[in-house]
């Protein structure tokens, strides 16, 4: 995985993944996540590393001690005017104060060679605490499977 640009280096490398999908890499402290509750589905796994591919818009969510991943993309890139309102309970898992310490992201799906992101479903990553979840947003404006419309000169 030489290829993932925030990928640490050795002095500050705390943790190796070793991955089939994108071979071994270095993780620093601040590129691991804490899920309290997991992932819709998969609440036995708490800990992920979320490192950014290349210098484009793409991350990968993989989990320290399994196979598991995710491809994700920030949410501003995959849906326009896409917004909602995040509960008490959230805010308090994050640690966070205001809207601007959490990061937004979709998870993208590959489905007969079209890319769909999940509008339903974010995941919000707060760099501050270090801590993640998966949101479930109550509106059926956001689908599961929205088409991610590649747009001119991206």
């Amino acid at each position: 995985m030489d290829d993932m640009n925030q990928t640490a280096s050795s002095k500050d490398a705390i943790r190796t993944v070793n991955s089939r999908a994108y071979g071994s890499f270095q993780v620093t402290e601040s590129q691991i996540y804490h899920f309290p509750r997991g992932l819709i589905g998969l609440h036995e796994f708490k800990d992920f590393a979320l490192i950014q591919v290349d210098d484009g818009p793409f991350h990968i969510l993989h989990a320290l001690n399994d196979e598991l991943s995710f491809i994700l993309l920030p949410a501003h890139l995959g849906a326009e005017n896409y917004g909602f309102q995040i509960d008490r309970p959230t805010v308090e898992l994050l640690a966070i104060r205001q809207p601007e310490d959490v990061n937004t992201f979709l998870i993208v799906n590959a489905i007969d060679d079209e890319l769909f992101v999940n509008l339903k479903a974010p995941v919000l990553a707060a760099p501050g605490s270090r801590r993640g979840c998966q949101f479930v947003i109550d509106d059926p404006a956001y689908p599961i499977r929205h088409p991610l419309i590649r747009k001119e000169g991206s």
